[in-house]
C-alpha cells in the first residue's frame, strides 16, 4: 500500500475497512474501527493512537474474514501509524 498522505486518507481507509467488515458479518470489529474514525476531528495523536489500537485488533481477529491482501494492507497501515507516532514522540 502506498503511504497515506494524512489523517483524511487514514479516515477514508478506516471507513472502507469498516464497510468490508460489516459486509462480512464482523460488526464487532467494524464498530471498533468506526470508534477510531470518530476521533478524526479531534486531536491528531489521539486519532492515530486509537486507529492503531483498532487496526491491531483487526489484524489479530480477522484473518478468517479478510483476504491475505487486505490483512497485509492493515499491517502496512499499522507500520505507518507506528512510524508517525514514534516521530511525534521524538519531536517532543
Amino acid at each position: 500500500m502506498r503511504p497515506l498522505a494524512g489523517n483524511n486518507e487514514l479516515l477514508e481507509y478506516l471507513r472502507n475497512l469498516e464497510a468490508i467488515l460489516c459486509s462480512r458479518g464482523c460488526e464487532d470489529l467494524a464498530e471498533v474501527v468506526q470508534k477510531a474514525g470518530r476521533l478524526a476531528s479531534g486531536l491528531s495523536t489521539e486519532f492515530l493512537g486509537e486507529s492503531r489500537i483498532a487496526l491491531r485488533r483487526v489484524a489479530e481477529s480477522a484473518p478468517k474474514v479478510l483476504t491475505n491482501s487486505e490483512i497485509q494492507t492493515v499491517k502496512d497501515v499499522l507500520l505507518q501509524l507506528d512510524s508517525a507516532l514514534e516521530n511525534r514522540q521524538k519531536r517532543r
